[in-house]
């Protein structure tokens, strides 16, 4: 398991580096703050399931429609367990402070890892068992 949350971390990493360079480009391009941050993570949260799929969790076959579904399911959890935990932080007085981004963070990301490993990639524990 330590070697999967790894892989975890490290297509965490590549996946906001490609997010970003996104948002980026299309900002050069002209795009707007909320256009170019809706690709960035659109096309980024593309590029996870795929590296989360064959590199973190090493899925077998071909992807489907379900497996799909659920990581943009667990992504859309995973992001209001992140906001849940800013809004607690907000209202214990930490309004605007880092340390409350970055425990909303580590909060999505811990539960995206949970849901992704239960839920979204079940062939790759059924392959296990």
């Amino acid at each position: 398991m330590k070697e999967q949350v790894v892989r975890f971390s490290l297509v965490g990493l590549a996946n906001t580096a490609i997010g970003y360079a996104i948002i980026l480009a299309a900002m050069l391009l002209g795009a707007g703050d909320y256009l170019a941050n809706a690709l960035g993570y659109g096309l980024g949260l593309s590029a996870a399931y795929l590296l989360h799929r064959r590199f973190t969790f090493g899925q077998p076959w071909g992807a489907d429609r379900a497996e799909a579904v659920r990581f943009t399911i667990t992504a859309a959890l995973s992001f209001c367990v992140n906001l849940a935990v800013l809004r607690a932080a907000r209202e214990a007085g930490f309004v605007g402070h880092p340390l409350a981004q970055l425990a909303a963070m580590t909060a999505y990301s811990v539960s995206f890892f949970i849901l992704a490993k239960s839920w979204v990639f079940l062939r790759a524990r059924q392959v296990s068992r």
